[in-house]
């Protein structure tokens, strides 16, 4: 199983009520590569340690061997779930796997995505970096409105800028009963153009920015 393998719409059984859903091209590729290396390190050195011991090996430390091997069983599991972090597109829903969750976020004019500087209290003590966003979603479900991020979706800034102009995209010819082709904006000639629109208008604005000395 690969990154790119996950790509890949993901089949629902026929009759199941469940809709075809695209990972929206390059979402959350920073963190999950980033996960996927650190985790892989660690499983490395754990199963190394447990298939070549040291004979100074302690009575009490062989006795914690299971242990051991259940963090590594932990550990393959995160790096397969790794794979399958992003933001995922289909003609009912935005879904979002991170590592512990996976949110379900309705598709209607109310949603609302836009970008946000990422930050994690376990990695940067809640400092926020200008230079690696996420992206912040705002949806209604049952009358109640609902604000969150998602540190899952870490990539740097431009791509987290054009990914939020992608999915409100979206979420606007969906609301408009234009019934879009997913993989279109998802990953095809949607996303293209409209990643392309994204970064010149990115760079119109920085290069204003600079032009009067002034930093966001």
């Amino acid at each position: 199983m690969t990154a790119e393998s996950t790509d890949e719409p993901l089949k629902r059984p026929a009759g199941s009520g469940r809709t075809t859903e695209v990972r929206l091209r390059q979402s959350s590729r920073g963190a999950r590569v980033a996960a996927i290396t650190t985790l892989i390190v660690f499983l490395l050195a754990c199963l190394l340690g447990q298939l070549h011991p040291s004979p100074d090996v302690s009575a009490l430390d062989r006795s914690l061997a299971p242990l051991i091997w259940a963090a590594d069983c932990l550990l393959a599991v995160a790096v397969v779930r790794s794979l399958l972090v992003g933001v995922y597109l289909s003609e009912r829903h935005i879904r979002v796997r991170s590592w512990f969750r996976t949110y379900t976020i309705p598709l209607d004019a109310e949603t609302r995505c836009r970008p946000d500087r990422w930050r994690s209290w376990f990695v940067t003590r809640g400092t926020s970096y200008r230079s690696v966003q996420m992206l912040f979603l705002s949806w209604t479900r049952e009358g109640r409105r609902t604000f969150r991020s998602f540190p899952a979706t870490a990539v740097r800034r431009s791509r987290a800028i054009a990914q939020a102009d992608v999915v409100n995209a979206f979420i606007s010819a969906t609301a408009a009963g234009a019934a879009p082709a997913v993989r279109d904006f998802a990953r095809g000639s949607e996303w293209l153009r409209i990643t392309a629109d994204s970064r010149r208008r990115l760079a119109e604005r920085d290069a204003e920015r600079d032009h009067r000395g002034v930093r966001a």
